[in-house]
């Protein structure tokens, strides 16, 4: 492999991107991206600066690719606990928490980049954001029951209310996921235990919007999975 005089690789790699956005990834997630620089990148990814600029404009471009990987990554992980083509339950629901879960056991760097970056996301990466989000309240809605009402207005309330419930159901199981990786808020607390809470609150909040009899109690089946 040819290095520099210095003992890095070149800039003309081009197998090099990929690792490069690893860098970035890690960097990102460490240091937020104010405090990064093109040169912190490039000393994680043990290669020149010279070797980030062949590839990438700069930060902005490369914040954005890693946010592109980290939504990339959570969306096959989702799509493969409970694919689009199948009906959402009480157990696909839970499913998709696990493996949530065990993608930011796995994933480290990946989820400490979305904790640090999901909340303050402007430009490129808010549209990212956006897309990501609304791709999961859509598949939120599969959760909740059809119902029937009876009046324009009884209609227009209980779309409000699933509307809540939904968003109310990914920001919350998301956003403690994060919180829980390496580093975060929730990070020293019993991995198990801040688990089932999730899954019981995620459950509770199906519930909540007049899920049939048979259906909680698949819900609370499903709760007692360890």
């Amino acid at each position: 492999m040819a290095t520099t005089k210095n003992g890095k690789q070149p800039a003309h790699r081009p197998s090099r991107r990929q690792h490069i956005i690893g860098a970035a990834v890690r960097v990102f997630g460490r240091n937020g991206f104010a405090e990064t620089s093109i040169q912190d990148i490039a000393d994680e990814a043990e290669v020149v600066p010279t070797a980030v600029y062949y590839h990438f404009d700069g930060k902005e471009e490369l914040l954005e690719l890693a946010m592109r990987r980290v939504f990339d990554q959570l969306n096959a992980v989702v799509e493969a606990a409970r694919p689009d083509s199948e009906p959402g339950d009480a157990e696909g629901l839970v499913r998709v928490i696990d493996a949530v879960w065990e993608w930011v056991e796995k994933n480290p760097d990946e989820a400490r980049l979305y904790q640090v970056q999901v909340a303050s996301a402007n430009g490129s990466v808010k549209v990212l954001r956006d897309e990501f989000e609304q791709r999961h309240i859509q598949r939120g809605y599969d959760y909740l029951p059809e119902g029937s009402t009876r009046s324009p207005r009884a209609a227009k309330a209980r779309h409000a209310g699933q509307a809540l419930a939904v968003r109310t159901l990914i920001s919350t199981t998301m956003l403690v996921t994060a919180l829980r990786a390496e580093g975060g808020p929730l990070s020293r607390l019993p991995s198990r235990a801040v688990l089932q809470a999730v899954r019981e609150l995620a459950l509770r909040i199906v519930a909540a919007e007049e899920t049939p009899a048979g259906q909680q109690g698949s819900a609370k089946k499903a709760t007692s999975r360890t």
